[in-house]
């Protein structure tokens, strides 16, 4: 059976975009591939933050003229100037390529189709649309950030087969094995931010960098921690080790006063940053934290908080993904990772979408996304 090179390069694109995970947000990730005649003449991929995009990489990094070549990149090229390296779409002309093919348009509304229509208007032929639903998977949080200017939120929780995410003492460690927490630093690389509560914080004293083997790139993720601050302690690590300046903090104001001469001290010299929120019936007004979020160009955040934090944003309607590792232990009595008194009828019960079931060392893992009911990408 004959291979569709379209679907062939495109795939390529997506291989070689997921290189530049944990350097680019909040650009999305981009790969490229040049071909004429079934030859590869040249790859590419969006490397790093204020750097050059990936059809310019691929075009800098060919040895040959690319005339009447096919250029592939599963996102539109860009066309504007409001940014920080020049119009793709020029350089694209100017290297005579004949034909491009794209996965997926930008929702940027400086490019979302005018790329395309430059293109063409310069007489080369565009395709779209070839694996677009990969490609919206692959750049789900920067189509979501764009489309909302607010950050895509993924919850992670590890549970028993009895639904516990806990003993009822509280112990939690571990209920998955190094397999799925292996998967979790990979996604912090891809995350911009880690999300907990300040339950998880007194609890495990956890530093929320990359680690199990993962190469971090450098990259630390922005800590986020829920809580008041008047009851946090500034001995833990979030606020004390070499990463302290990626803490930030979101309390009340009333809390904020509340906090000691040395809490603020700490805060100060450390420079963690501090978010304030109001709360709602006891939880935090997510939306408005996510806002807030946003204008830091934090685009993504992996939810890793307790009972409290994932009820919170799932009663709030403030997630996009959920992923629910279901582990082969049995411990009766214990914590759950979700409260709510109020739904008594089954007809009433939280649903969700396109879920997709795979198995990580002897444990399920269940992805799914929030129902349009809920919150979720736009189409």
């Amino acid at each position: 059976m004959e291979i569709n090179l379209d679907t062939k390069y495109i795939n390529r694109c997506f291989e070689l975009a997921q290189k530049g995970l944990g350097s680019v947000s909040p650009n999305p990730l981009v790969g490229c591939v040049i071909e004429r005649d079934g030859i590869v003449l040249s790859e590419g991929f969006h490397e790093i933050y204020g750097g050059p995009h990936a059809e310019p990489n691929a075009i800098a990094n060919a040895t040959v003229s690319l005339e009447g070549a096919t250029l592939y990149c599963n996102l539109e090229p860009c066309c504007h100037t409001n940014k920080q390296t020049p119009p793709c779409v020029k350089t694209i002309i100017e290297n005579k390529i004949k034909r491009v093919v794209i996965s997926n348009l930008d929702p940027n509304p400086n490019v979302s189709g005018n790329g395309v229509k430059i293109l063409r208007d310069a007489g080369i032929e565009v395709d779209v649309g070839i694996l677009e639903e990969v490609g919206k998977e692959l750049n789900e949080a920067f189509f979501k950030f764009i489309q909302t200017n607010k950050p895509f939120v993924h919850i992670k929780l590890a549970q028993t087969l009895d639904g516990k995410i806990a003993t009822s003492t509280g112990d939690s460690k571990w209920i998955s094995n190094d397999s799925a927490r292996k998967k979790v630093h990979e996604w912090r690389l891809k995350y911009d931010a880690v999300l907990i509560g300040r339950n998880t914080l007194s609890k495990d004293d956890p530093t929320l960098n990359i680690r199990m083997g993962i190469n971090s790139k450098g990259k630390v993720p922005f800590r986020i921690v829920l809580g008041s601050i008047d009851k946090m302690n500034f001995s833990y690590k979030l606020f004390s080790d070499e990463w302290s300046h990626r803490t930030i903090v979101v309390t009340t104001l009333d809390s904020y006063r509340l906090a000691t001469n040395s809490q603020l001290e700490q805060i100060e010299k450390n420079k963690i940053t501090i978010i304030f929120a109001d709360k709602q019936n006891g939880s935090f007004n997510l939306d408005d934290i996510l806002l807030q979020l946003s204008k830091l160009k934090i685009t993504s955040i992996l939810v890793e908080g307790g009972k409290s934090v994932i009820t919170s944003f799932i009663n709030q309607k403030q997630y996009d993904k959920i992923s629910f590792f279901i582990c082969p232990k049995i411990i009766g009595n214990g914590i759950s990772y979700y409260e709510n008194d109020d739904l008594t009828l089954m007809k009433d019960a939280i649903t969700f979408s396109e879920t997709r079931v795979e198995n990580i060392d002897n444990q399920v893992v269940i992805h799914a996304y929030s129902n349009k009911g809920n919150v979720c990408l736009q189409d």
